[in-house]
């Protein structure tokens, strides 16, 4: 799993490495489907990448983006925006 940058604070959303408001809500594996979410990969690359079906990434992103009250995917993307905290643990 890559573990890419994605504030100023040099954050990532790899594991519980950058802490955001709702994430004690998310499973590990919508964790790790998240982390793909924000790298770009689209439902079949992180389905690839997790050895599940896109139609499982589609159903962990539809999870995540009610847990997070996310209208969109840009919701639940921190480098657009999303609400992190590095302080709430």
């Amino acid at each position: 799993m890559p573990d890419q940058s994605l504030n100023s604070t040099g954050g990532s959303v790899a594991g519980d490495a950058v802490e955001f408001k709702g994430m004690k809500l998310l499973t590990p594996r919508e964790r790790e489907v998240l982390a793909l979410i924000v790298t770009g990969a689209s439902n079949k690359e992180a389905g690839r990448s997790l050895d599940i079906s896109p139609r499982t990434v589609e159903a962990h992103r539809a999870r995540i983006m009610v847990k997070l009250g996310a209208r969109n995917r840009h919701g639940i993307d921190p480098a657009d925006g999303a609400s992190l905290s590095n302080s709430e643990k």
